[in-house]
């Protein structure tokens, strides 16, 4: 079976973007925070990933060795190179253009990220990261579009 995780941004502050997401078939579900906007695919700007279909990989890290290997997303535009990483983390300072999982959603934080994380990085290994790919859209409800700007 393929899964799908559905990812839609919908609140943004100058420090971060947050969106909901569910895993179809299963309970996991909750939020995610990562960089503010615009979109980039240039790599180390502290922006977040374009808008797209995104497969998965497993990614080993030093940095987040006792979470390694973690999930990686890519695709055409996004390659591996950039190390676009689900990793767990709670407030913007966590990330640089990573996904981070919570399970509770705050002005740019989540919460319980860890235990969501750990729960979706089982269920992935399970059923093998190669039957996972991620849709990010986006579908603000604090009245910014796109690109950042109210």
């Amino acid at each position: 079976m393929a899964y799908t995780i559905f990812i839609q941004r919908k609140w943004q502050t100058a420090l971060s973007t947050i969106s909901e997401f569910t895993l179809p078939g299963t309970d996991i579900k909750g939020y995610f925070l990562e960089c503010p906007g615009p979109d980039t695919i240039t790599p180390d700007l502290k922006k977040r990933i374009p808008e797209g279909h995104y497969s998965l990989t497993w990614h080993k890290s030093n940095k987040f060795s006792q979470h390694s290997p973690l999930p990686q997303l890519y695709n055409a535009q996004v390659p591996i190179s950039r190390w676009i990483l689900i990793h767990p983390g709670n407030d913007y300072n966590d990330t640089i253009g990573c996904l981070l999982p919570g399970k509770v959603k705050l002005v740019d934080r989540v919460g319980a990220s860890k235990d969501l994380y750990d729960r979706m990085k089982s269920f992935m290994r399970t059923e093998g990261i190669d039957k996972f790919s991620v849709i990010i859209t986006s579908h603000y409800v604090d009245g910014h579009n796109k690109s950042g700007d109210k």
